[in-house]
Formats: structure tokens, sequence, C-alpha cells
């Protein structure tokens, strides 16, 4: 008898480790990965827009030294788009078409 509180007392230990691995410990996991996500989707993403600062200053200085108008920025602006236009179609001509979906007999 002078043992049942020993054994009480891990019971109830076992159980509230149990309850907690099965609930705050994998709600844990889930939440870092989410931070980190949303981390790195920002860092891409600053990335991705000065990338496009980049390319639209390099267009406009490019067409600036070829064509001495004061419309080079609105030329350089139609390039970096014709290049996009143009990689969207490679894409668009690369994807592949989803299975029609079998009807039920």
């Amino acid at each position: 008898m002078e043992d049942f509180p020993t054994r009480i007392a891990d019971f109830l230990e076992r159980i509230t480790d149990k309850v907690r691995s099965m609930t705050v410990d994998r709600v844990a996991r889930i939440l870092t990965f989410m931070a980190l996500g949303l981390v790195a989707t920002m860092l891409v993403g600053l990335a991705f827009v000065f990338f496009l600062v980049g390319l639209m200053r390099i267009a406009g200085e490019l067409v600036r030294k070829v064509y001495d108008g004061r419309l080079y920025m609105e030329i350089a602006y139609a390039i970096v788009g014709g290049l996009f236009l143009a990689l969207g179609a490679l894409l668009w001509s690369k994807r592949t078409t989803p299975s029609p979906p079998e009807e039920a007999t």
C-alpha cells in the first residue's frame, strides 16, 4: 500500500507525457516549419524584387546607350515584358494536360 502514491504519480506523469507528445509537440513542430517557410518565402520574394529591379536597370541602361531618346525606359519595359512573355509561352507549351476523370459505372 505504501507504493500506491508513487504508482499514481508515475501513471499521471505517463498520461500527461503521452497527451503532450500527441498534441503540443506536434503543433510546435508544425508551427516551426510554418515560421521557417514564411521567412524563406519572404526572402525569396525580396530576392525576386531585387532581381526585377536589377533587370530593369540593366535593360534601361542598354537601351539608353543604343537609343538616345526620351522613351528609353518604356522600351526597356517592353523588352523585359517580352522576355517574360516568351518565358511564359515556353512554360505554357511544356505543361501537361490532366487526364479526364474516369466515369463511375
